[in-house]
């Protein structure tokens, strides 16, 4: 009889390595692990599925088209307040820009319909809103209609903030992999050939190094008269395309000096089966940190061009967002206040979560322990 036989006639069980169990099963016990050793990078997982949910289900979860201008109406003026309009109409007093702005006059809204300059007075120029005694509710503080309230045209914010989630994910991944990709791609050729080919791709990544980002994105952006989001992902993945490709070079002159790259070539394998099949796959760790970390810096610089007034005009973006809310000045911070914490937030999580990964990808960061979560 057997050792194995012993032990189980005697009801013994020998214990499963975690190799045995499904994998769902280490999946889930990983993704555990993780988040009790890297509580800062777990709560930069749970901002980023946040944030990738609304931007997934906005028009289910928005309260409003985020398009929409809102009004209320206004009360009908009273007898000494419509006085007072007459007079001021009449008398062309120039302190009472616009007389129906308070209160509703049904006599001067009919006379604003057949005269042009009286309508010009008037707070909305539309003659629907001067017939109706309506004004858009413009900067309205939050409340329960609007839960953050709204901004300079009387829009939701909340459901403009939500919908905005939208263009930072395309802009932060389209980005990120426009740069990861070109720059792995030159960074491993640039480091496998080495001599000339390694030399022109360096001077080139060294002509892109000598400009300032900030100057590359207004060069790009002015070629063309009304840039769309997927162009503006594609040029700032352009821009930070040379600092991928220093860290892509560095990883493969260490990587194709290993033993098992000179095997390959010992028994004949062509370069690219050498670059693709053996040394790409063991610089993903890498590639892949680059690739997390910089999603909340491309975030970061299309809201920057959207502040100053570039970028796709159509889009709902943060940055934009954040200047008009710097036009209400101090005495309303809210716009700003609400639309800032949207974009810290998201790219705080990026950022940690990007360094937790780091921390887990790379041995020599992994601690005492050996493990970093996985």
């Amino acid at each position: 009889m057997t050792s194995n036989e012993g032990a189980i006639d005697s009801g013994l069980a020998f214990p499963s390595s975690g190799q045995d169990r499904p994998f769902y099963v280490r999946g889930a016990a990983n993704v555990g692990e993780f988040f009790r050793k890297k509580p800062l990078g777990g709560a930069g997982v749970v901002i980023i599925g946040l944030v990738v949910f609304a931007a997934i289900f906005a028009p289910v979860i928005d309260r409003y088209d985020p398009a929409e201008s809102h009004s209320v109406p206004k009360p009908e003026c009273t007898a000494e307040q419509a006085a007072e309009i007459q007079v001021a109409v009449t008398g062309q007093i120039t302190s009472l820009a616009s007389p129906l702005s308070v209160c509703f006059d049904p006599a001067l809204a009919a006379r604003a319909q057949d005269e042009p300059a009286l309508r010009l007075q008037v707070t909305s120029a539309s003659p629907d809103r001067i017939q109706t005694g309506e004004r858009t509710l413009n900067s309205a503080p939050p409340s329960r209609d609007h839960w953050l309230g709204t901004d300079l045209s009387g829009r939701d914010l909340y459901s403009r903030i939500i919908h905005g989630a939208r263009l930072a994910l395309i802009i932060g991944l389209g980005a990120s992999v426009v740069a990861v990709t070109f720059g792995t791609i030159g960074g491993v050729i640039s480091a496998y050939f080495a001599g000339p080919t390694d030399f022109t791709i360096q001077r080139v990544v060294d002509a892109f190094q000598a400009f300032p980002p900030f100057i590359l994105l207004l060069l790009f952006t002015q070629t063309v008269d009304h840039p769309s989001q997927y162009f503006l992902a594609f040029v700032l993945g352009l821009v930070g395309m040379a600092n991928v490709q220093r860290i892509t070079r560095s990883a493969v002159l260490t990587a194709k000096e290993d033993v098992y790259v000179l095997a390959a070539r010992t028994i004949g394998a062509s370069d690219m089966r050498v670059m693709t099949r053996h040394i790409l796959p063991n610089i993903v760790s890498p590639i892949i940190v680059v690739f997390t970390g910089a999603i909340g810096a491309y975030i970061l610089a299309e809201a920057g061009l959207a502040f100053i007034g570039l970028g796709d005009a159509t889009a709902i973006s943060w940055g934009r967002m954040v200047n008009e809310g710097r036009l209400l000045g101090p005495a309303k911070p809210l716009m700003a206040l609400f639309v800032g914490m949207a974009l810290s937030l998201t790219v705080l999580g990026f950022n940690l979560a990007g360094d937790a990964l780091r921390d887990v990808l790379d041995p020599r960061l992994r601690g005492r322990s050996g493990r970093a979560g996985f």
